[in-house]
């Protein structure tokens, strides 16, 4: 007899990995406090991920996907370089509002020297950052010595940084309104235009 797969579980066990991460970091979670903290037997746990590595790779992945669809799309229907670049920030600043937990796993994941992205992802980002570039050296926009990694650093990385400096009051504020974008997003074209 075939078992059956208990959706609502599979989520509690996702957001208690995430959870987990954002708060003890990757070396801190363990499958058995996810497990506790999914309210699932380590053993139902397993069924699913051999272990803590291949499910905190799994949600690392579908975070990443989630903002590689995203600006896959924005590129698709924005026409110009800044369309692109300010509709890729608010979608972070939406997503921190939203879902802020994901942005701070996102974080904390990135900075994590014992944790990689894999070549297929890093490959997709890389993608869409040429595409950038190349949208906005058509236009003149931006210079030949922006690369890849720049349009990273300056589109996804540095609004990442700026939000979780508000969410951890940093300095003593934690909105993310209009603004807060605005600022993002005219900091970030400035340093990538030619």
């Amino acid at each position: 007899m075939a078992r059956t797969i208990d959706d609502n579980k599979i989520a509690r066990i996702r957001q208690a990995a995430l959870e987990m991460v954002v708060n003890s970091g990757y070396g801190g979670a363990s499958i058995s406090s996810i497990a506790q903290n999914a309210g699932v037997a380590v053993g139902y746990l397993y069924r699913f991920y051999p272990g803590k590595s291949e499910l905190v790779h799994d949600l690392f992945y579908r975070t990443l996907k989630d903002l590689a669809d995203k600006l896959e799309q924005i590129l698709d229907d924005k026409h110009s370089f800044e369309e692109v670049l300010e509709s890729l920030i608010r979608s972070i600043f939406e997503k921190a509002n939203k879902q802020p937990e994901q942005i701070k796993f996102l974080y904390v994941l990135m900075h994590d020297y014992s944790f990689r992205m894999e070549n297929e992802m890093r490959d997709r980002i890389y993608r869409l950052c040429r595409l950038m570039i190349e949208k906005g050296m058509k236009v003149g926009l931006i210079g030949p010595e922006i690369d890849e990694e720049q349009i990273f650093l300056l589109s996804v990385a540095y609004p990442l940084q700026f939000i979780n400096m508000r969410m951890k009051n940093l300095f003593y504020q934690s909105d993310l309104s209009e603004k807060e974008i605005a600022a993002t997003y005219s900091i970030c074209l400035k340093s990538l235009s030619a």
